[in-house]
Parts: structure tokens; C-alpha cells; sequence
């Protein structure tokens, strides 16, 4: 596999999605985070399969793919899973608190079984190595014809989700890299994957240009469906692997979500291309969006520190800021005023890149 050119639509989905995690890992009830919930790490999946493509070139080799993908992805997982796990124990010694075990945490860094009931530290490291497992299968799957890899997909989906109705908790966080939860976002890779291999970014692009009412209208549907598929139907979460609706709904609405996501993103990129203001808005969130990895990486202790804080000084407690819109926004944008400056940091230290 080999991947394909960047587009300004891609980079703003992912910065709206990355931000729809960023709050719904603080406001943990209510409507926005049953939405954000709804969608927001199908969409990662189905992103990532846009920006793959399968064929010839150097990545074509089953070893060189490993490997490529591998330190892409896995030399900024361990490093922020060691450096926040050493900041959570010496954070949980300071303060005295009752901790079953501080090495699991780190073990469970090379093992990565489920989020939060196992990477401690940092629980939204989980989708790495779930993304890495991910794109080992469909490193074979893809090699289908596209009906045939889309049947698969599904297949395997399905089947992750029956294991989990005979086997319950047996089978979710049972398997290394968080396969079970892999399963489960093959339909969504491969959906993201095969769209792009069959209508280029370009078409895409261009059909939104030339066709712009037809696709607000889309949009305004979807995700009016979104709305209704979402509100007391059950919250799922792939990280936890916490399904409290059908694995339909689940994959019906997820694609419903991230279709209705990508569709905005697609007109934000050529509707507002033309306006000084909110072109420099979109700038911001296409720059979130390269960097929605670190973002993720490092949201969740910052967030736990920041409302630890916000619940002392306003003295209430942890779940009463999660639970208040207004204290949540409040958490929601100190957090990210602390984690762009610092990956601003990480990007000139390691990777010289600050656009």
C-alpha cells in the first residue's frame, strides 16, 4: 500500500473529529457527547482507509508495509504511553492513591487490550495499535475485488460482534492490539478505501464544486439522521468495547455520521476557500488535523489534570464538571490551549514541523 495525496477535506474532517473527541472525553452525558460517540472513531478508520491505497510501488511488500507502518505509528505510541505513565504513577504516589498495580499499565502498552480498563495511563492510545491491526488485515483483504473485500469486511465485523454476545466480556479486551474492537472497524477502512479507489479526491472534490446545494442538502439529512439513530439508542464505545445498542445501529449510524462529517468538511473546503476569516478558522482545524494523532496521544492527562483543577477552585466534584456544559467548555478549552503549544513543541523538537 502506498499513500495517496493530502486534500484540505480530509485534514478538516479530521480536525473536526479529533475535537469531537477531545470533548466528549470531557462532557461524559447529554446529547453532544451520545453524538460524538456515535461516530467519531468510525470516521478515524474510514480516513485512514481514504488515505491508503492498495497496488504497486515500494509499500507493496508485506514486510516493507509492516515496517513503514510500524515506526509511523508505533514509535510516537510508546513514547507518549512510557512518558504519561510515568507522569500517572508519580502522579498516583503523590497523592496517596490506592493503585492495584503500576506496572500493568505499562505491560498493557505492549499488550493493548481495551482503553480504559487497562491503559490507565492514557487510555486513548488504544486506537494505535487497533489502527496497526487494522491495516494488517486489510493488507490482505484489499487484494479482493471490491465486493468480495467489502463482504469480508463485513463478515468479520459481524463475527466480532456475535463472539461478544456468546463470549460477553471473554471476548472483549481478550485479544493483543485491541483485535476485537479491529474487527469491527474493518467495514469502515474498507468502505473509506474503496470509495477513494474508485472516485479520486479530485472527483470528489469537484462534484462537491459543481453540485453544492445537492450536497448541503445530503448533509442537512444525514445528519438530521444521525440525530435520530443517536438519542436513546443506546451509546457504543469501540475503545472500551462497550456496545449498549445493536451492532446494526452501531455500524448504520457510524457510517451515517461519517459520511455526514466528510460531506461538511467537503464544503467548509470549497465554499470558505475564498474568505480571508474563516479560511484562517479552517487553517487551525486542518492543522489539528495532521496533527489529530498527538492530539490524541495527549488529551486525556491533560484533561484529567485541567478538571481536577476546575473542580477544586469551583469546589464540586470531578463528575459534576463533567456533567455541566458550561464547566466542560471551560475544561474543554484550556485543554486545548495547553495541547497545541505543546505539540507546536513536539513538532520543532522532533519533527521540525510547525505548519
Amino acid at each position: 500500500m502506498m499513500e495517496v495525496k493530502r486534500f484540505d477535506y480530509l485534514d478538516i474532517a479530521k480536525g473536526w473529529g479529533i475535537l469531537a473527541v477531545v470533548w466528549a472525553h470531557i462532557m461524559l452525558m447529554g446529547w453532544s457527547h451520545e453524538i460524538c460517540y456515535a461516530f467519531h472513531m468510525p470516521l478515524f478508520f474510514m480516513i485512514s482507509g481514504m488515505l491508503q491505497r492498495s497496488g504497486g510501488g515500494k509499500f507493496s511488500d508485506f514486510r516493507t508495509f509492516v515496517v513503514k507502518r510500524a515506526k509511523r505509528l508505533f514509535v510516537p505510541y510508546l513514547l507518549y504511553s512510557v512518558v504519561t505513565w510515568a507522569i500517572w504513577m508519580a502522579f498516583k504516589m503523590y497523592r496517596g492513591d490506592e493503585v492495584e498495580s503500576y506496572w500493568m499499565p505499562l505491560l498493557q502498552t505492549f499488550i493493548a487490550q481495551g482503553s480504559g480498563a487497562y491503559i490507565v495511563h492514557n487510555s486513548a492510545l488504544w486506537f494505535i495499535p487497533c489502527l496497526f491491526a487494522v491495516e494488517i488485515i486489510y493488507f490482505f483483504v484489499g487484494k479482493l475485488k471490491d465486493k468480495a473485500a467489502i463482504f469480508v469486511s463485513f463478515a468479520i465485523a459481524i463475527l466480532s460482534f456475535i463472539l461478544g454476545q456468546i463470549y460477553g466480556a471473554d471476548w472483549w479486551f481478550l485479544l493483543p492490539w485491541n483485535i476485537d474492537a479491529a474487527m469491527i472497524a474493518m467495514p469502515f477502512y474498507c468502505i473509506g478505501h474503496i470509495f477513494v479507489k474508485n472516485f479520486s479526491h479530485e472527483k470528489i472534490v469537484t462534484k462537491t464544486m459543481n453540485n453544492r446545494k445537492a450536497v448541503f442538502t445530503l448533509w442537512i439529512v444525514l445528519s438530521l439522521l444521525l440525530v435520530g439513530l443517536t438519542i436513546n439508542l443506546g451509546e457504543c464505545s469501540m475503545g472500551s468495547s462497550s456496545y449498549n445498542c445493536s451492532g446494526i445501529i452501531f455500524i448504520l449510524r457510524a457510517f451515517v455520521g461519517c459520511m455526514a462529517m466528510i460531506l461538511f468538511s467537503l464544503l467548509l473546503s470549497v465554499i470558505l476557500k475564498n474568505f480571508h476569516i474563516y479560511q484562517k478558522v479552517m487553517d487551525g482545524i486542518k492543522w489539528l488535523g495532521k496533527n489529530s494523532l498527538d492530539v490524541m496521544c495527549t488529551h486525556i492527562p491533560i484533561k484529567g489534570v485541567i478538571i481536577i483543577i476546575v473542580a477544586a477552585l469551583l469546589h464540586v466534584t470531578k463528575d459534576t464538571v463533567s456533567s455541566s456544559l458550561p464547566m466542560s467548555s471551560l475544561v474543554f478549552v484550556i485543554t486545548m490551549m495547553v495541547v497545541m503549544p505543546l505539540i507546536v513543541l513536539v513538532n520543532m523538537l522532533f519533527r521540525k514541523r510547525t505548519k
